[in-house]
């Protein structure tokens, strides 16, 4: 497992912070009050601070002490994070009711293994979001080291519904014209007079970031895949 660290709150690169931003979103509107949550990798506590408050009981996970202390410091030392590893959770079977794991599977390798421990740690009625960058073919990252295999949104679709009896798949996008996903398809954007749009996005400018979006029915750049499922299977073997 590589590391990668980043808080929304103070992060000089606008774009990271406003993708995170969006998926934080869309996860605390489908937190259920009185949760028992489970948040696998905190990292520096960016979503921490805000998801601990909102739950009826919280636990962490963080495989680096030093950024679960920070994130434990961000609750003002209440939340409980503890030192673990995602591909191995050291938790009851159906121990919670909400598990969240937002940019966590593409640092583990052996990304299977987390989703089959985030399965036996949800209680069946319960519900699990996960976040990874879009990828249609597994792999690793040629443009971040951190990144040692980001699955597939064929493979990790098919093993959560192997799962899980209900899985939804939306996707975190750019808005594009159909004139500005035609260049980028035919790889024309520059000279078409289109690049600075996606230049303005990496820049994280105001106008270009209000473009960002998830839906089940993406109309633009995918970049990110956002899965919410529910129905443990009990008959799955971890």
């Amino acid at each position: 497992m590589t590391l990668e660290r980043l808080d929304v709150k103070h992060s000089a690169d606008r774009f990271a912070a406003a993708l995170h931003r969006n998926i934080y979103d869309f996860v605390l509107a489908r937190l259920a009050p009185g949760s028992r949550v489970l948040e696998v990798g905190t990292g520096l506590g960016g979503f921490t601070r805000e998801l601990f408050p909102k739950c009826g009981s919280y636990t962490g996970v963080e495989i680096d002490p030093k950024a679960g202390a920070e994130a434990r410091q961000k609750t003002g030392g209440k939340a409980e994070i503890i030192q673990a590893d995602a591909r191995q959770l050291p938790f009851a079977n159906g121990q919670f009711s909400f598990i969240v794991c937002l940019e966590v599977l593409e640092h583990l390798g052996d990304w299977q293994a987390g989703v089959r421990h985030i399965h036996r740690c949800l209680q069946p009625e319960g519900q699990v979001i996960i976040s990874v960058p879009y990828r249609r073919i597994g792999g690793r990252s040629k443009t971040n080291e951190y990144h040692i295999y980001e699955p597939g949104e064929g493979e990790l679709v098919s093993l959560f519904k192997e799962l899980f009896e209900k899985v939804e798949v939306h996707y975190q996008y750019f808005e594009e014209s159909y004139g500005m996903t035609l260049a980028r398809n035919l790889h024309i954007r520059r000279w078409v007079g289109l690049a600075s749009n996606y230049g303005d996005l990496s820049a994280g400018l105001p106008h270009a970031l209000s473009k960002l979006h998830i839906n089940q029915q993406p109309k633009g750049l995918k970049l990110g895949v956002i899965l919410v499922a529910s129905g443990a299977k009990a008959s799955v073997k971890t």
